[in-house]
Order: C-alpha cells, then structure tokens, then sequence
C-alpha cells in the first residue's frame, strides 16, 4: 500500500505571511541591505530597542475563563472621532525606501482600514499629494520644532490647507541619536527619493540623511513654551509624541497638548530609555483621563496590543512594520499587515476573556503580570 502524504505547496507559491515577522524575513530578503539596516536600525548599541521587544514578552497574560466573548469589540473614541480599531501608523520618513509609490500606498491603507497615518514631515511624498490622491483618509502630521519655527509654522498651514485632522509633535528630540549601522554603511538617500516637503542640500549626513535636508535643523533651544506656542497657532489638536518620564505629563498638558504619545522613538534616540510598555501605566496614571494616551515601540503581536490597551493606551501605532509590509506587496501588503495584527488582537481578547478594552482594561491589575 503507498504511503498518503500530504501535498506539498508548489514551489514558486509564496505562503501569505501568517506574522509581522514574516514580512520583516522578506523585506530583509528584498531591500538592498543599507537600506534595510537604515529602516530596522537603532541608536548605539540597541538597548532600548530591544527592550521595546522583549518588555512586552516579560508582561504575561492571567487569562480569564468563562466569559462571553462571542463579540469582541475593540472600537476606540479619540479626538472626537472612532475608530474600529485601536491601531496606526506611526511617523516615519521616505516610504519610498520601502516601495515606489511610498506614502501614497500607506495611506491608501490606512484610509481602507479607516485607521490614522501619521505622516511624517520628511515623508518621500508633499503632504497635499497624499491627502489628494487619498481622500477620506485620517491624516496627522508630524512635525519638529525646527530652529526655523517659520518652516514648522508653514508645514502646520499645509497641513490645515490639505485636511489632515491634527498635528504629531516631536519631544525629546533636541538632536540626532547615534546610528552605528548608518555610519558603517555610509547611508545616504537613493537619488530618486527625497524628502519632498524640503530641498536636499548637497552634502551628505552618514549618520542620518535629515541632517542633509535644508530646514529641517533640529532646535536644542526649543522648550515647553515653544510647545504651548505652536498650539496656539493652529486650530488642529497637537498630540505630544515622545512622553517617557512622568513628570514630563503636567508641563505638556499646561502647554495645550490634546494628547500624548508614550514614544522612545524605536529606540533611535536616546539608548538605554526605558521600554515603552514599562512607563505606560505611570503616563496613564500622571494622565488620569485628561485627554488620550497612546504608544509606539515594538508592537508585533494582537497580545502586543491587548497589553498596551489594558494597561491604558487608547491605541497603539506601528512603525517597522509599515516598511517590511510596503515591500512585500506595497498598499496591500499594509492592508494585509494591518488585518493580520487586527485578527490577532481579536483572538487574544477571546482567549484572555475580555470582550473590549473596557473590560481588559478594568481587569489590568489581574489580568497582567511582570516576570
């Protein structure tokens, strides 16, 4: 009698990937290598990365069993408006690293999944083309305090004049982390992408290719009455993105900010800051329901997501992953990445026992555990 085995996949089929952590194997395999280390690069020797990463798998999850979770909802309200799921895209310049069409794809994405793009300032893409060919899409801009407030101010006017819905500013960013990797491979920018909110100049910057970006000059001087300044001149809500220390949480709300990100910016900035994940339920509690809080730093999973939504972020961004999707398979690959991280969160809070994030969230204090 022969032996049933059962059918192998054909060879040149690709299986769609069933991870984030696939489409990051693949991107490694398709990007030319100093591009793929300038995207999943970090500062100096990657502590705070890494910690971004592995504090999530240190947070274990006490699942609580019979519960109804025959519907799970994981909707969530901010700014005034709701969104069906608690997950975005975190600013990151030139997506067109990743993929041709750059912006243009992740925003297609995000507008498909009626989830927030935070566009970043040195995005490869102007901001007005990405609104246009994307309408109905939530869009925020990221921007700096520049040492020239005048191309902040006039980046925040665009922005308005195009219908982005608020403005992501960067904290904690008085100058450029270090980048080994970046050095090593002597990185600049191909000559077919830009930052094309900005002129290039033409000297180059190995460690990053911002610094070679006319205007975009990082302002050491800037402090919170900058902050409270740039709030004043827009009728956007400005979200602060880059809270890591408590203490930080009154002077940013005194200032006007409509929200705060808990960002270590991936761990390019400053290494050896705490993990994301670590400091977010300080934030939440220095917050106490005053406006939204959210995260970004190495979310990979749905239980990734559960944990940051119990412990009180409102919804949490992505960032990496945005890359390693678009190469795969450009505004779909997102879309894909984007439903597969969905699905996950999904099955998680089934397994936990938490129908939606009031109910993880109420739970926290039992539902999770440090190891």
């Amino acid at each position: 009698m022969r032996n049933r085995r059962s059918p192998s996949p054909e060879k040149d089929v690709e299986i769609p990937p069933v991870q984030l952590d696939d489409f990051y194997a693949r991107a490694r395999a398709r990007l030319p290598h100093a591009i793929f280390e300038y995207i999943a690069g970090w500062a100096d020797n990657g502590v705070t990365a890494l910690a971004n990463r592995e504090d999530f798998d240190r947070l274990r999850v006490l699942p609580l069993v019979m519960r109804d979770v025959s519907l799970i909802d994981v909707s969530t309200t901010h700014l005034g408006r709701t969104s069906r799921l608690p997950i975005g895209l975190s600013p990151a310049a030139f997506h067109q690293l990743a993929h041709p069409l750059g912006e243009l794809a992740s925003a297609q994405a995000a507008r498909d999944n009626d989830i927030v793009m935070i566009v970043s300032a040195m995005a490869s893409r102007t901001l007005e083309e990405i609104a246009a060919q994307n309408p109905g899409a939530r869009l925020w801009l990221h921007v700096y305090l520049f040492r020239d407030r005048a191309v902040t101010r006039d980046l925040i006017t665009r922005a308005e004049a195009a219908g982005f819905e608020a403005i992501s500013i960067g904290l904690g960013c008085p100058t450029v982390g270090k980048r080994p990797a970046n050095l090593r491979n002597r990185f600049v920018l191909p000559e077919d992408v830009c930052a094309a909110n900005f002129s290039r100049q033409s000297s180059s910057n190995f460690n990053n290719p911002i610094g070679s970006i006319a205007g975009a000059e990082l302002d050491p001087t800037a402090s919170w009455s900058d902050v409270a300044s740039l709030c004043r001149q827009t009728s956007l809500p400005v979200i602060g993105k880059g809270i890591m220390n408590p203490q930080d949480v009154e002077p940013a709300l005194a200032a006007g900010l409509a929200g705060l990100m808990v960002s270590n910016h991936g761990g390019r900035q400053l290494d050896g800051s705490i993990s994301t994940i670590r400091i977010l339920p300080e934030i939440f509690a220095a917050v106490s329901g005053r406006v939204p809080v959210f995260l970004d730093g190495g979310v990979r999973f749905g239980t990734d997501v559960l944990k940051a939504l119990a412990l009180g972020a409102d919804a949490v961004f992505i960032g990496r992953p945005v890359f390693w999707a678009l190469s795969v398979g450009g505004a779909q690959g997102v879309n894909d990445m984007i439903t597969l991280l969905a699905n996950e969160l999904e099955h998680a809070m089934r397994l936990s026992g938490c129908a939606s994030i009031a109910e993880a969230r109420k739970a926290a204090s039992t539902l999770l555990r440090w190891i």
